[in-house]
């Protein structure tokens, strides 16, 4: 069977938290059970056991300037190499050594938006699979102790969002780092860290506050990890309203209870109608096993379908 690098732009975790990070090792796994030969490269590391011919390599995520130890003896091993980038973040743009590798490559880009969202100028070919699914995990429903809590990062293009809604009936879970940001601009929803996903404290909670930006409003991206990820800890998902485009393109069914508009909406969602609620939800975490199939039968096959064009453009020559 083929054999795939995997680049990561970040150190190596014990108990990684980042998405990109958890996505890595979950297709590593999942294709090394399909007969695939993987290896996952992190930054800051020695790259001499990967200074070898692979059939692929993928980089994924992107940060401005990673460590990658010798990627040049990695670059001249596989001059025939097809590169990839995988990515679920529209408003991120290949770094500088990954670029460069991209445009003297074949290359191609694996997103979780809609084709022709971004405009790429060093990809031969983009493709787009609902990544998300890869993170969900069939956690035991356990009691619940907290009502609405908000979980992620500070995003410049959902502020509108965080002012909207951020008051003292919520939780905010986030970086230490965040927390002036979310002050700074009025929230007062209760911080507390960021979570750990080998025991998540959102078991803990009834309800996900889920929101999303601006741009996804008009540009399609499948729906973000915190779906499958609340679905996963049984907590029960509310919408802004303007994310009913994005839930119709998904097709999620029967949404329309869980839809609000202001933060007085927060009232309608309690201990005492949570069980009810969830019932409703349930089909649409029931729907992800088979969900999170599809995305290892997709990316498979945009890795299956590059490996033909590499193999009769290389023939040619």
């Amino acid at each position: 069977m083929a054999s795939l690098l995997i680049i990561e732009t970040v150190p190596r975790a014990v108990n990684p938290i980042d998405a990109h990070v958890r996505n890595s090792h979950t297709i590593a796994r999942e294709l090394r059970q399909k007969g695939w030969s993987v290896d996952l490269l992190f930054t800051e590391e020695s790259s001499r056991l990967y200074q070898k011919k692979y059939d692929l390599i993928v980089v994924s995520y992107a940060t401005p300037y990673p460590l990658i130890k010798e990627i040049e003896k990695i670059a001249e091993a596989n001059k025939d190499t097809t590169w990839g980038w995988i990515t679920n973040e529209y408003n991120l743009r290949p770094n500088g050594w990954a670029y460069t590798q991209f445009k003297n490559h074949r290359s191609f880009v694996l997103t979780n938006f809609e084709i022709g969202s971004v405009n790429y100028s060093c990809f031969d070919a983009e493709y787009s699979v609902n990544l998300n699914p890869l993170l969900f995990n069939n956690y035991p429903k356990t009691k619940k102790t907290h009502n609405i809590i908000y979980y992620g990062t500070y995003r410049t293009d959902r502020v509108n969002y965080f002012a909207k809604y951020f008051d003292e009936q919520l939780y905010l879970s986030t970086s230490a780092k965040n927390h002036k940001k979310f002050l700074h601009i009025g929230c007062t929803a209760k911080p507390i860290q960021k979570f750990s996903w080998q025991k998540p404290a959102l078991l803990n909670f009834r309800y996900s506050l889920y929101i999303e930006d601006s741009f996804t409003h008009s540009h399609f991206n499948n729906l973000a990890n915190r779906y499958y990820e609340s679905l996963a800890c049984h907590a029960v998902l509310l919408f802004d309203y303007t994310c009913v485009n994005t839930l119709e393109k998904a097709g999620i069914k029967n949404y329309e209870p869980f839809i609000i508009k202001s933060k007085e909406d927060f009232k309608r969602f309690n201990e005492n109608n949570y069980e009810e609620l969830y019932k409703i939800q349930l089909e649409w975490r029931n729907n992800i096993v088979d969900e999170k199939i599809k995305t290892i039968e997709g990316i498979e096959k945009v890795l299956n379908t590059e490996l033909k064009i590499n193999a009769y453009r290389t023939s040619e020559h």
